[in-house]
């Protein structure tokens, strides 16, 4: 996040005052490098953007990958005709 000019002289006066009064103190905080600059120069140019896209694209792949391959309802078989059973008489009652 940019600061504005009013708060950057604020921030030098403060820079200004502590070297003179603490230079220790300054020169340990110095170390740490300026805020604003950019943790890794190589990632400057890298969109979120083209990381989503990549996760959307695996999704749908995978989700295509599991349709194709998943076996789908069985089908009924076709009936066979209607078979009337007689009944047999000789057969003993239960």
């Amino acid at each position: 996040m940019s600061l504005r000019e009013n708060e950057r002289r604020i921030l030098q006066e403060i820079e200004r005052r502590l070297s003179e009064e603490e230079p220790e103190l300054a020169g340990r905080l110095e170390s740490f490098g300026d805020p604003d600059a950019p943790i890794d120069p190589g990632l400057s140019g890298w969109k979120p953007w083209v990381a989503c896209g990549l996760i959307a694209a695996v999704t749908a792949g995978l989700l295509v990958l599991l349709f194709v391959l998943t076996p789908g309802a069985p089908q009924p078989e076709p009936s066979a005709p209607a078979q009337t059973t007689q009944p047999v008489e000789n057969e003993p009652a239960r």
